[in-house]
């Protein structure tokens, strides 16, 4: 067991190495490989997957969709290992957004601040280094992983331009509100609370009770800002970047119940980009 628990840093290095320096080419060729074999295997967190789709949108994935997820989770990986050597040429041929989401967003951060609402979709590393590149500064929390993991991904993500906060940060709203006020996009995941102070909402395909965050709408009815839900799909090597609407100022419960809404009228428009494999849906 000690060797075993020895050998895990240095596995976690070497992937990170190869990861980061793997080129375009042989990214897509990975991602287009691999989901084959891999989809194939027995694999808990693939199983988990399965089970959370078909709560979500009412009905079992296919194998062809299960292909997808692989290859999604793929890319979104290998992008997030990768995307600090990326020049900014690369990341900003790469993105797909709309004129009115870009606008709608610039005048929620030029105006009362803004907090955004992430599902584990896509590649939401992806999103912050774009919106590094297009002038918007980006701060988010990331859960204090071990062995120094936390470390590699907060140093990782500072490269691409985004600052990152620890969830067990001490007065971690107060960091947050600061942040909004300074006109920078506080970016939040909202779709699996990791802090156990979330909330319960039915998720709207099967009434089910998710547990979610309840910062992003603590932060909003603090500060005033504007809260709104983004989520980002794959388009082969390409991401597009859908920007919600303002979700109206109301309980928290209210207001994360309808970033729910949201994310799970995404996730039903493509389950292969939800990234979610671990445990999410509960008895009401």
């Amino acid at each position: 067991m000690r060797c075993a628990r020895r050998a895990r840093p240095v596995v976690t290095s070497v992937v990170w190495t190869l990861g980061s320096r793997l080129p375009h080419w042989g990214r897509r060729a990975l991602c287009t490989v691999l989901p084959w074999p891999v989809a194939a295997l027995p694999l808990k967190g693939l199983q988990q997957w399965e089970t959370n789709v078909s709560t979500a949108i009412g009905r079992p994935p296919t194998p062809r969709e299960r292909r997808t997820l692989v290859s999604s989770w793929l890319r979104n990986n290998l992008m997030s290992l990768s995307l600090a050597y990326w020049s900014d040429s690369d990341i900003l041929s790469r993105v797909i957004i709309s004129d009115d989401d870009l606008t709608a967003l610039r005048r929620s951060l030029a105006g009362p601040g803004v907090v955004l609402v992430l599902p584990h979709m896509g590649s939401w590393d992806f999103a912050g280094a774009w919106a590094a590149r297009v002038g918007i500064k980006v701060m988010s929390v990331a859960e204090r992983l071990p062995r120094g993991l936390y470390e590699r991904f907060r140093d990782a993500r500072a490269s691409m331009g985004m600052d990152i906060l620890p969830m067990d940060q001490p007065d971690l709203i107060r960091h947050l509100a600061a942040s909004v006020r300074r006109g920078e996009a506080v970016c939040l995941l909202g779709d699996r609370d990791l802090s156990g102070h979330g909330v319960d909402v039915a998720w709207p395909c099967s009434g089910r009770i998710v547990r979610v965050p309840v910062g992003p709408a603590l932060l909003a009815r603090l500060t005033g800002c504007d809260m709104r839900v983004v989520t980002t799909r794959f388009h082969g090597d390409r991401v597009r970047l859908l920007i919600g609407d303002v979700i109206p100022r109301a309980s928290p419960e209210v207001m994360m119940g309808e970033a729910v809404r949201q994310i799970a009228d995404a996730v039903r428009q493509s389950p292969t980009d939800w990234l979610m494999l671990q445990p999410l849906f509960r008895e009401g």
